[in-house]
């Protein structure tokens, strides 16, 4: 199946950034937050975050100096912060069918404010690409059929750039794990290029075939309760 995907990269430019948990609490999901702040939707799970680390840095990429402590409110309360100044942040992520339009992703930036902290848009970066993935129902079927009380299969993506490809990998994880779930079943996926060469052999060798850069490992697991159902 081809599934079409818009990828993002924002970097925003803080005067004062202080360490709100809305940014740096659970920072995966942190763009997913952002956008849905003043709109819950059942589609936030369709927006992947490929940064896992936000890092801010100054004007020349180095993590900047706390530059100070200030009253910052939050969830109603005045707090004392540290906070920097003129730090930039950047946030890669991908919407994989949210609902959300890319002029409605520039609109939602183009508030510049994260809570209670101003920010400057720097770069607003959009891309459209169709990705061929296999038919996730039909996978998961041919998983759940298989698995005694396990099965494992590797799965060939395309050739993505690497933020491409992690975003694709997590969109397939999120779906799988929840048809998973409603099973009681459990899905645990691993990147070849991610694992060690001793892991890679073992699965290699487990499945009879070589790898590339492009395979994912998919492992499902019966688990107990759902064995007896």
């Amino acid at each position: 199946m081809v599934i079409e995907a818009d990828f993002y990269r924002v970097r925003l430019r803080f005067k004062r950034l202080f360490a709100d948990p809305a940014i740096f609490e659970d920072q995966k999901n942190a763009a997913r937050r952002f956008l849905f702040s003043t709109r819950p939707s059942n589609s936030e799970t369709a927006i992947f975050q490929i940064t896992d680390d936000i890092s801010p840095i100054d004007n020349v990429g180095k993590s900047p100096d706390i530059a100070g402590t200030a009253r910052y409110v939050h969830r109603g309360r005045v707090v004392r912060s540290e906070y920097l100044e003129n730090a930039n942040v950047t946030l890669e992520y991908a919407d994989f069918g949210s609902g959300l339009s890319s002029n409605d992703h520039q609109k939602l930036w183009k508030r510049q404010k994260w809570g209670r902290m101003k920010f400057d848009i720097e770069e607003f970066h959009h891309e459209h690409l169709k990705i061929e993935i296999p038919d996730i129902p039909e996978l998961y079927e041919m998983l759940r059929v298989r698995a005694d009380p396990t099965t494992l299969v590797d799965v060939e993506l395309p050739d993505l750039p690497d933020n491409f490809f992690r975003s694709a990998v997590g969109y397939l994880e999120t779906r799988l794990k929840q048809l998973a779930e409603q099973e009681h079943q459990t899905i645990d996926i691993y990147v070849a290029r991610d694992l060690l060469p001793e892991e890679k052999q073992a699965l290699e060798k487990r499945l009879t075939r070589p790898s590339s850069q492009s395979t994912i490992y998919i492992l499902l697991s019966k688990t107990a309760g759902s064995a007896a159902l």
